[in-house]
């Protein structure tokens, strides 16, 4: 994405938390911490598009996933929202919907699987 978007933007501000290094001129690269709201509205300055990828991709303990995934986002939206920033990208997985394999069909009828699961 980093690649593409470089290409169709003035500004491409870059976050995450391991360093990152700008690629070209254009890129502008911030090591932060989503769980930090500060942070994350700093870094958000002047941006007027947001694609949120960013959380903890694999299983993890429920405290991980809400502190990274859940507060995370919740910082970026508000972020946005306090900001100006009108659109906001999200990225999301199965595991929202319970860990189900992908061709798994699920309903209300059926109740949620536990966030602990494993897939493996």
């Amino acid at each position: 994405m980093r690649e593409a978007l470089r290409r169709e933007v003035v500004r491409l501000i870059l976050l995450d938390r391991v360093p990152l290094r700008p690629e070209a001129e254009n890129e502008d690269a911030h090591t932060v911490d989503l769980r930090d709201a500060a942070a994350v509205e700093s870094a958000l300055a002047g941006a007027d598009r947001v694609l949120h990828l960013g959380g903890v991709p694999d299983e993890a303990p429920l405290a991980d996933l809400l502190g990274a995934n859940v507060l995370g986002t919740d910082h970026v939206l508000e972020a946005a929202r306090r900001t100006g920033i009108e659109r906001v990208v999200l990225a999301s997985s199965n595991r929202v919907t319970g860990f189900y394999a992908a061709g798994h069909l699920t309903g209300p009828h059926r109740s949620r699987r536990a966030l602990t699961a494993s897939t493996g």
